[in-house]
């Protein structure tokens, strides 16, 4: 009998602290609200959107009447009418069909009542209103803007763990985007486009170091809204921060640390005179430096090495990130006039003509390469991997 009650005791106790612990603990939902951001502010509303047949419904007074829209609702019809600038829309719960300044408009999902709010499918909002509508299923966010976004603003697909590029987004003026200053930069000497880290999300943080264009780097926190900024923290080549998600896109290709790093290295290295006229060294000692093993050696020049890693036979193909890019290049060098070639690293995936190149002519520093191969009289030759892949 001692054995039972004490075993009876254990057992009640268990049942108190578990009741208490549920009472301290919040309960999870299975999925983030969504949330809804008017030209890049956050929208507050009394009901949140919900997802119904797959299809995403948003509170339709509630973004009316943030665009300064008048809003209507005939109780007894089921009917809300919203009027904005020369727009007249009506809708009727449970109906499909809507009228959009008479005419007739197909609804994927009928408008419907949740919580007292009338609430519509998110396509209706860019069709009947004339504003511009992204959604994000990966940050559960929707953007409405009145004006289109700039592709750098679109929501995009990044995940946690995945690869991404840094690629910052420059206005009319070759400067960067006057939206992005706060988060971005342009190094005056060398001309090199930077994107800042921070050691918090927010734009209030301390700075924790800077990364530059095309640079490959992970995402290992994130996502973070934080004063209107999608926040994602990065890692690699010995940095780690916080960084505004406008400044980042999907990786280009297959990640490998050591190719990255060998661009990470480049990309850092833009300005260098001491590389001048030596594209085939600054090559080289990119790839060496993110610790690649190249194959071949000794290459010679630039059109020697074309030739050995048959580099023509891809001329038509994509040039892969990472590879080396070949053309022809006559000059005249310690007195001697020939065909020395030149080479650089493709910073992107793509046509030769669509790709950027990290390359030395009289200073390292990055160049389209349908520019190199027009712009600079250089007959494109085709690309090459020169080390094992």
């Amino acid at each position: 009998m001692k054995g039972l009650k004490g075993k009876v005791w254990l057992l009640g106790t268990m049942l108190v602290v578990l009741f208490f612990l549920s009472l301290a603990c919040p309960v999870f939902a299975a999925e983030a609200p969504i949330k809804v951001f008017l030209d890049g502010a956050p929208l507050e509303m009394d009901v949140p959107p919900v997802i119904k047949d797959n299809r995403t419904l948003v509170p339709f007074r509630a973004i009316g009447e943030a665009l300064m829209a008048e809003v209507n609702w005939d109780g007894s019809a089921g009917k809300v009418t919203l009027t904005l600038e020369d727009n007249t829309v009506q809708l009727f719960i449970g109906d499909k069909t809507a009228y959009v300044n008479g005419y007739p408009r197909t609804l994927d999902v009928p408008a419907m009542v949740v919580e007292g709010r009338t609430m519509v499918p998110l396509r209706f909002i860019s069709e009947s209103l004339g504003v511009y509508v992204h959604w994000s299923g990966e940050l559960r966010r929707v953007d409405i803007t009145r004006e289109p976004l700039p592709s750098f603003q679109l929501p995009s697909a990044l995940r946690p763990n995945s690869p991404v590029m840094v690629y910052i987004s420059v206005g009319d003026d070759g400067q960067v985007h006057p939206d992005l200053q706060q988060t971005a930069g342009l190094d005056d000497e060398s001309y090199n486009f930077y994107l800042k880290l921070k050691e918090q999300p927010g734009l209030a943080s301390k700075n924790a170091g800077i990364v530059y264009e095309y640079v490959g780097m992970r995402i290992v926190d994130g996502p973070v809204e934080k004063d209107g900024i999608t926040w994602w923290k990065l890692e690699g080549h010995g940095k780690r921060g916080w960084a505004d998600e406008r400044c980042l896109t999907e990786f280009p290709g297959e990640w490998d640390s050591k190719v990255e790093s060998a661009i990470a290295w480049a990309i850092e290295n833009i300005g260098r005179t001491d590389y001048s006229y030596n594209c085939l060294r600054f090559v080289q000692d990119a790839y060496r430096k993110g610790g690649i093993t190249l194959t071949g050696l000794p290459w010679g020049n630039a059109k020697k090495a074309a030739t050995m890693f048959k580099a023509e036979a891809n001329k038509n193909k994509v040039v892969p990130r990472v590879a080396a890019v070949f053309y022809d290049w006559e000059g005249t060098l310690g007195g001697v006039t020939q065909n020395y070639g030149h080479v650089g690293i493709a910073l992107q995936t793509g046509e030769y003509d669509e790709i950027d190149v990290v390359n030395a002519l009289e200073y390292v520093y990055v160049e389209s390469g349908g520019y190199l191969a027009h712009g600079m009289a250089m007959d494109y030759i085709g690309w090459a991997w020169v080390f094992k892949k």
